[in-house]
């Protein structure tokens, strides 16, 4: 399933967040200099100069909790012992904190780093400090995807000249059983899916029917018509006061979590109200496709193996 490279940048939030900012959470954005982004692509995670190392985010063995990056660590692509600097961008950055009410959830053009929580000692994407940013995008794959796997579906697959930016998006502590995930083909909603698939939600199946018609409601008003692709995903969530408010858009394209359905079936879904599905019951909670990033790979290797081995001893 192809998309072009023209539908994977419309969903890119600096293209529709004018257009849309009523309806959205209030967020700034920071043009990122290409120093910057090889620094994000670079191995390793060191902080620039400048820049205070949270304490409960210490990393590196031998690490002596010093405010500043490790002058040995390897991970930055320039000169070898070589610190970054980036004062100025950190000075940006730390003013957008501020201006959004002291906490922020950063991303992307398309993708929030949610699989890099766990270095985070609250485990969410609530950055306070320009340091918490660094760090979530620096051990993040979503953002590497970002910076170079983005246009991975695309027909042809090479990537087009644009600007990488950085979104300050203001803090919400959103409550999961409120986030909905809704496929649009042919600019009409084919399928709503519960965001969490992790988590069963007794509200959300007895009210599985006025969701619907509340986030349907929300898209005809706001979305229909008014987006740039006719083929998308959009991520959607409930207000504490009852609304519907926008979160994101995604590619209609593999690169997209299709949560509880498949691409197969929404290739050719064809219906003239929305399917929706949500974790009926706690006995088909699916587990977390985040779960593997919360360890690194050997140490995940390592764990599936003396698995094998503790149930080869058994069989013995």
């Amino acid at each position: 399933m192809a998309v072009s490279t023209e539908e994977v940048l419309n969903c890119a939030i600096p293209k529709w967040y004018d257009n849309l900012k009523a309806v959205t959470i209030p967020s700034v954005f920071i043009p990122l200099p290409e120093q910057f982004v090889e620094y994000l692509r670079s191995d390793g995670i060191i902080l620039p100069q400048g820049c205070i190392l949270p304490q409960m985010c210490v990393h590196g063995d031998g690490d002596d909790g010093s405010e500043e990056g490790d002058d040995d660590d390897d991970g930055w692509s320039g000169e070898e012992g070589e610190v970054p600097e980036f004062t100025d961008l950190l000075g940006e950055m730390e003013r957008g904190i501020a201006t959004l009410g002291g906490a922020v959830v950063p991303k992307l053009n398309w993708s929030a780093p949610k699989d890099a929580t766990w270095i985070i000692s609250s485990n969410t994407l609530k950055c306070t400090c320009a340091s918490e940013v660094l760090l979530l995008l620096k051990s993040s794959d979503f953002v590497a995807h970002d910076l170079s796997r983005v246009f991975k579906y695309c027909t042809p697959d090479v990537a087009p000249a644009f600007q990488y930016m950085l979104c300050l998006r203001q803090w919400r502590d959103i409550h999961p059983s409120g986030e909905f995930r809704c496929f649009v083909r042919h600019d009409s909603i084919i399928g709503i899916s519960q965001r969490h698939y992790t988590q069963h939600f007794d509200f959300v199946v007895s009210h599985k029917d006025q969701l619907r018609d509340e986030v349907v409601e929300f898209f005809t008003k706001y979305l229909k018509g008014r987006f740039f692709n006719t083929n998308y995903v959009v991520d959607v969530f409930k207000t504490d006061e009852g609304g519907v408010r926008l979160m994101d858009f995604n590619p209609f394209c593999p690169m997209t979590d299709p949560l509880l359905f498949t691409w197969e079936e929404l290739a050719t879904l064809d219906t003239q109200s929305p399917v929706v599905r949500v974790v009926e019951s706690p006995g088909v909670v699916q587990p977390s496709d985040l779960y593997h990033c919360r360890l690194p790979k050997d140490a995940l290797e390592y764990a599936a193996m003396e698995a094998f081995l503790s149930k080869q001893e058994t069989y013995q």
